[in-house]
């Protein structure tokens, strides 16, 4: 090989160097970008994607959420209808006391006369509530039976500062003796259906 001039050389040197600083250029100036805007375009595409599979997903489930909600419509006409309204609060009341006690081991001895009024739960709760007291007897096992059935029964009903006492006589005909009745006072607050 030939020797090359000095400047010769040079101008080589400097054809490869301003070549590499091109090359240099257009892959940081063009290349990287359009990779990057390629790569940004992607994830887009990839997160519209999944959004058009999840509304799809709601749409096949359209069917089954109007399915839904006409189970729990009727759920709660069904609900509805052993609400009180517009009858006697007091009667409706004592009535429906008796049908939950039956087939338990309680004695209601007392029901307080049901005040009206809001149930304050929620802004423009579509319900009023039934205020009364209930007064009763039994042992520690049938109350809180008694309690838990009724609650599970009477899903409108819930009961409020319950207080338990005791009653020191013993049951000779059931064979309990020694053992102590309680005497229970409970606040109910029962849902009244709304006139429509």
């Amino acid at each position: 090989m030939a020797k090359l001039s000095k400047e010769k050389r040079n101008q080589i040197i400097a054809v490869v160097l301003g070549t590499l600083a091109v090359g240099a250029g257009l892959w940081y100036g063009v290349i990287k970008t359009r990779r990057q805007s390629i790569e940004d375009t992607r994830k887009r595409l990839e997160t519209m994607q999944n959004k058009l599979e999840s509304a799809r997903n709601y749409v096949k489930k359209a069917d089954q959420v109007e399915a839904d909600m006409e189970r729990a419509v009727e759920k709660l006409k069904t609900i509805e209808g052993d609400m009180a309204s517009g009858v006697d609060l007091y009667s409706w009341s004592y009535a429906l006391l008796e049908k939950a006690r039956t087939g338990e081991d309680v004695e209601i001895v007392e029901v307080t006369r049901p005040l009206r009024g809001e149930v304050g739960l929620l802004p423009q709760f579509p319900y009023d509530a039934a205020i009364f007291t209930i007064k009763g007897i039994g042992y520690y096992h049938d109350f809180g039976k008694f309690l838990a059935d009724f609650e599970n029964k009477y899903p409108y009903f819930y009961v409020q500062n319950p207080t338990l006492g005791s009653e020191p006589t013993p049951d000779i005909a059931s064979g309990r003796i020694g053992k102590e009745k309680l005497l229970f006072k409970m606040d109910i607050v029962a849902l009244i259906k709304p006139t429509r």
